[in-house]
Parts: structure tokens; sequence; C-alpha cells
């Protein structure tokens, strides 16, 4: 008989079958075989003899076909999440997307005002560059409008309540000007009185070099160029939010518009560093501790030229991004969608303006429970950032002062005084690793779906040597001469063919040798890539 596996595949049997049945009935495969014997030597058909046969190959899982989870609205703090669902239902649109963006809500409310201590070496600014990755057609716009409505109504009412304050600065630092030139003029042209003209146009220097200028008040800004970005966080105390729908702020930092990249605003803007830019002929910027969040929604070719930029990549951009690859509603939308509740929609205005207008500041800190929970969620991670992350350690790297920015944004939220008074709880904490956990599997698949992960490419690539040999069961070792050209040793593959394995294409099996009971590792074919109808662990041979 040889090995009781193979004797019952060649007899007709499924692996599904062999397992579906040793499950149910508890046997050995050696049991099977000779049961399975027993009824071929006295003429009966051994397919039937353990009762019905269980069903075949399932549909494989198509790489372009990425398993995410859902967003956890749940996890979001106060009216924000179901302000949120409502928002999906009214546009449509994926809940991954207004909750991605909705915690750039939060950390335009916040980063001006606070930051988070991990350890007394510690701290995090409570900036967020978040990213929801969307097709064309996706009402991306909308969802950020709706966002940012009651940011802008803020901002038109500080706007308008400061007006006058503005106009004042304006025309004090225009007065200072002249008085200056008229100063120097003065002095220039009067020899008599030379010294006093001279300290008076000093003394009007020294006082326009410490004039500070006031400006009318922003939260948020469009596209831009890093230049120009950098002059507009000066101008609002080192802190602004880039909200964009199409992505454009990609082709800024990549200096499509200039000459060479240019982005180191966009990286010390999420790391609190400090920034200082010389131009000639114009006043320097010195911002002591910028502080920047991203809104974007992005389509998928912008993605793929954010991650398979190497210059994005060698200097960290990529990883500072939250982001969500949303599954597309279209073809399936409702025609007509109920409209936010009115309720819904002025709880979330009301919440909004509650915490734009809170005055708190200072450092938030962790309760011992929550930094607890902290330093689990984080030795989890370094885990990973060994093993099934290497291909993204980059983003890796970062998740946990994500995963804390976020738990300090949720807490100053729900914190209806100063969020310093009292620190981030266990449960604020943990619904912090929730949205990590969220994070970090739409990570990897907007990494996949660029191909930056090498395991997902070379499985790619040994689907594509199996289709074309035509086969429908392959040992490792002819796999190794199939692929000869990609992979050194077998050993190479074990990552790729694990996904295989995972997506459904193969199943593996463990067959004899033919002597000293040695066995090999095989793999049964999906038919739907085999591309004939042999032996694959589903049909009769």
């Amino acid at each position: 008989m040889g090995d009781p596996l193979n004797y019952l595949l060649e007899l007709g049997f499924t692996l599904d079958d062999v397992e579906s049945l040793r499950s149910r009935n508890d046997f050995t495969y050696q049991e099977m075989a000779d049961a399975a014997k027993a009824i071929v030597d006295r003429g009966g058909n051994p397919l039937e003899a353990f009762g019905p046969r269980p069903t075949g190959w399932e549909r494989p899982i198509p790489f372009e076909e990425i398993q995410t989870p859902d967003f956890p609205v749940d996890a979001l703090p106060g009216p924000l999440g179901a302000f949120v669902e409502c928002l999906a239902e009214s546009t449509q649109t994926p809940e991954e997307m207004g909750g991605t963006l909705s915690l750039g809500v939060l950390a335009t409310a916040f980063q001006r005002r606070h930051e988070v201590e991990v350890t007394r070496d510690w701290q995090e600014p409570l900036c967020l560059y978040t990213s929801a990755v969307a097709p064309p057609g996706e009402r991306k716009s909308a969802v950020i409008s709706a966002l940012n409505k009651p940011i802008y109504e803020y901002e038109a009412e500080v706007r308008t309540a400061e007006a006058a304050e503005i106009a004042q600065n304006q025309t004090e630092r225009a007065l200072l000007e002249k008085a200056l030139e008229a100063a120097k003029n003065s002095a220039a042209k009067n020899k008599t009185n030379f010294e006093e003209m001279r300290e008076e146009a000093l003394e009007l220097s020294a006082q326009l070099a410490e004039f500070k200028d006031k400006h009318p008040f922003r939260l948020l800004a469009d596209d831009t160029t890093p230049e120009k970005l950098v002059d507009i966080m000066d101008a609002q105390g080192g802190c602004i939010t880039v909200c964009s729908a199409e992505g454009g702020v990609f082709d800024s930092m990549s200096g499509r518009y200039e000459k060479g990249a240019n982005f180191d605003i966009y990286l010390k803007g999420h790391s609190g560093d400090p920034i200082t830019v010389d131009r000639i002929g114009r006043k320097a910027n010195h911002i002591k501790a910028p502080r920047l969040t991203m809104m974007l929604t992005i389509q998928p070719d912008v993605l793929n030229g954010v991650i398979g930029n190497s210059t994005f990549r060698g200097r960290g951009l990529c990883g500072r991004f939250l982001y969500a690859v949303c599954k597309s509603k279209v073809g399936h939308r409702a025609i007509s969608p109920p409209p936010i509740p009115d309720n819904v929609r002025e709880e979330y205005r009301a919440f909004v303006r509650r915490i734009l207008s809170n005055q708190g500041s200072g450092i938030i800190r962790l309760s011992q429970e929550a930094d607890e929970i902290r330093k689990s969620y984080q030795e989890y991670i370094e885990k990973k950032l060994g093993n099934e992350w290497e291909f993204m350690r980059d983003w890796g790297g970062k998740l946990t002062g994500a995963v804390v920015r976020i738990a300090a944004l949720m807490h100053a939220a729900e914190c209806m005084g100063n969020p310093t008074e009292i620190p981030i709880s266990a449960e604020t904490m943990a619904g912090a690793t929730r949205l990590g956990e969220f994070f970090s599997s739409h990570a990897e698949a907007a990494y996949q779906l660029m191909g930056a992960d090498e395991s997902q490419a070379d499985a790619k690539y040994i689907l594509k040597r199996l289709s074309s040999a035509q086969l429908s069961k392959v040992t490792r070792s002819e796999l190794t001469r199939l692929c000869r050209g990609k992979f050194g040793k077998a050993e190479d593959m074990e990552a790729a063919l694990n996904i295989l394995v995972e997506r459904r294409y193969l199943r593996e099996i463990e067959t004899d040798v033919g002597y000293n009971n040695r066995t090999q590792t095989a793999y049964f074919i999906n038919p739907a890539i085999a591309g004939n109808d042999g032996n694959n662990g589903n049909d009769a041979a």
C-alpha cells in the first residue's frame, strides 16, 4: 500500500475528504486506508465508505483582494463615532475614510497646546498624518468638507473677532517702518544733530526687530509648496493642518514644481524638531516646536509614487502616515441615502467647537495601567518588526508613538476641562491600540499593494510559474527546480509558499518518498490556476 495518505488520494479522495473524515471520526490515515482497501477488495466503492463527501476547493483569494478590518468606530470619543457612521451612510463612503480623517480633526484641536509624555525622556507631539486611499469617484472631497465644516466656521469667527486688532497691528508696523525711514533720512541729511538722529533710528530699528506681527487666524491650509507652508506655520505659531482630497501635497514634497525634493518641513513637522529656514533677501523662519497635521485622501497611483519613492522611504516620510486602504462602494451605493440627522450634525459641531476652544495646555501623561498596556503593545510590535513586518519596518517602528498620540488625543477630547489634570486611562489606551491594529493591517495592505512586501512578490512569481507549468501537484524539490532562476534553495520560498497556502492557491501535504519511511513536502494546486483536470486533491484520478 505504501503511504496511506497517497493511497487514499489515488483512490479519489480529496485532501478535504480525508481531513474532514479524520476529524469527524477520529481516524488515523492508516485506519482509513485499511478500511478503504477492504472495500476495494470486496469490489465496493471506497468513496462511499465513510458517508457523504465534504466540499472541495474554495475560491482562492486574489492578491488584488486585500483583506483589511473595518474601522473601529466605537473607539472614537464623544459624538465623533456617531457622526462618522452617519457621514459614511450619507455619502455612501466606507467608514474607514471618515474615521481615519476624523483623527486629524482631533489633532487640529490639540496639537498646538499639548504633548504626551511616554517616559521622562520620551515625549510625543499630538500631530498626525492621516491618509485615506481610494480611487477616483469615491466622494473624498465630500467627506473632508463635512468633517472640517465646524473648523472653518470657528476660524471665520475668530478672524472676525480679531480683525480690528490685526488691522491695528498692521498700522503700527507701517508707522514704525515710516518713522524709521524718516529717521534714517534725517540722520543722513542733518550733520548738526547726526548723533541724535542716529540714536532715534537705532531705537526704531530695535523696536521694529522685536515687533510681533499678528496674522489672520488659521487652522487649515490647502496644498501648497514647502516654502509657503513654512511661512504659514511661522505665522500661526508653528501649527497648521494641511487638507487635500487630491494628494497634490506629494507633488510638492517631491519637488515636482521646484528643483529637487524639499520635504524637511514634513519630517520635522511630524516629529516636532526645530525648523530654521534662511532665505536670501527675506526674513528667516525660526519655528521652535513645529506641529503639522495632514488630512489627505489619495488615489492608489499616488500611493504607489509615495511608497515607491526611495527618498521618501529612506528619510522616513512613508512611515509617518496612518493609511486606510478604503473598500470601494461604487457600483452598489444607495441612490437616495438618508442625510445626516440634525441632532448628530449639531452634536458633532458642538463637540468640535468645544475642543477647539479648550484653553488647557501642557503635558498629558499615562496612568500606570495605561502604560502597562503601552509596554505590552510595544513588545508585540517589536517582535513583528523582526519578522512579518520587516518589509515595513519604517512604518512599524513609529506605531507605538502613533498609538500613544491617538490615546492622548482621545483622552483630551473626552475631558471637559484641562486634560493634563488626569492621566490617560487604561480604557482609552486600549481603544488606541485597537486603532493601532486597524492601521497596522491597512499599512500592510498599502505596502503590499505597492509591491513593498518581497514575500508577496515572491508568491506572485511562484504562482505565475505554476500556472504556466499546468501542474496539479508539485513537491518542494520540484518547485525549487521550477523556480531556480529566482530562489537559490527551498528555504528561500518558505514565506511565499505560506502566503499561497493562506490565500488558498495551494494545500500542503506530506508524501511518502518510497523508502526508509521518509516523507517530503508537496502541494496540491487549486484547479482555479492549475489549468487541468488531474488529481489535485479535489477530483478523482
